[in-house]
């Protein structure tokens, strides 16, 4: 019954009876409750007494009781036949959960932590004392338990986790564990199983080998190219070290040459002086090469 109706039903209940409330509202509280088991069990009551269980839903509508309007009473009988309906579902149930309607996502932000399916499944079906809720879910939760203490891996969320390894297969379009609006196809499409992950790591390793083989093979060339080029540094400044000493050499010869012509009293001629010139301007042989 929502609250606006129960708040219009005290309204008239408070014109008829005169009695003063407390300050707390508990005689308030205390009728309001009383009008909402009343609807409730008044509307029980209806449903049995008209509500045919041999008869078409078409017929119940037509045993409409009087100062009930049709649509009303269509709703009302869609109502119970989905009540009804979510009671024979509840009742296949195997396990039981005391989850509710929360997430995993609460459940991670309430833990502080990651909470794999198969955690998440044994938290959800056990009660405040730490017992299983009946023992068809006692023997999953100790399964999924042994799993994961065998294998750490299989707490990670993936198709082979402790809890696919307990319960199956995922049916399509749902995933055990996360609640309604999930699917397979989304929650597992970027996610590999765990039986490929040695396939992946093989594939990783022989690539991660090719690659250190690559690397070697540029350092080697690096090095090689580095050495050839400390050879032609040195061979460069070895010839220029000859440049230098040769262009010494006849500078000394030209000036002895120079100083004899000048002791005998004469000087040299224009075409020495020229050859002379040339040959210190000229580079050397040794440079030539």
């Amino acid at each position: 019954m929502r609250k606006a109706s129960k708040e219009h039903a005290y309204d008239h209940v408070k014109r008829v009876f005169h009695y003063e409330d407390d300050k707390k509202g508990w005689i308030k509280l205390g009728i309001l409750q009383r009008i909402g088991s009343c609807w409730r069990n008044s509307r029980n009551h209806l449903f049995h007494k008209v509500y045919d269980e041999e008869l078409t839903f078409e017929q119940n509508i037509k045993r409409k009781p009087a100062r009930i309007e049709a649509n009303h009473w269509k709703k009302f009988l869609q109502y119970r036949r989905s009540v009804e309906k979510n009671t024979v579902n509840r009742s296949k149930q195997q396990y039981t959960h005391t989850g509710s309607s929360k997430m995993m996502a609460r459940k991670r932000h309430e833990e502080g932590r990651p909470i794999g399916r198969g955690e998440g499944w044994t938290m959800s079906h056990k009660k405040k004392n730490g017992k299983y809720m009946n023992e068809e879910a006692r023997l999953v939760g100790e399964a999924i338990e042994l799993i994961e203490s065998q294998d750490p891996s299989s707490k990670e969320f993936s198709q082979n986790d402790s809890l696919a390894q307990v319960l199956g297969k995922e049916h399509p379009g749902r995933v055990c564990g996360l609640g309604i609006g999930t699917c397979p196809s989304r929650c597992f499409r970027n996610i590999p199983e765990q039986s490929d992950y040695g396939v992946q790591i093989e594939e990783y390793q022989m690539e991660i080998v090719k690659l250190k083989v690559e690397a070697a093979e540029l350092k080697a060339e690096a090095a090689e190219l580095k050495t050839a080029a400390a050879e032609e540094k040195a061979k460069r400044q070895r010839m220029e070290t000859e440049v230098v000493e040769e262009k010494a050499k006849i500078q000394t010869m030209g000036n002895l040459l120079t100083y004899v012509i000048q002791q005998q009293g004469g000087n040299l001629p224009p075409e020495i002086v020229a050859d002379l010139d040339s040959l210190r301007s000229a580079p050397t042989s040794s440079h030539a090469r």
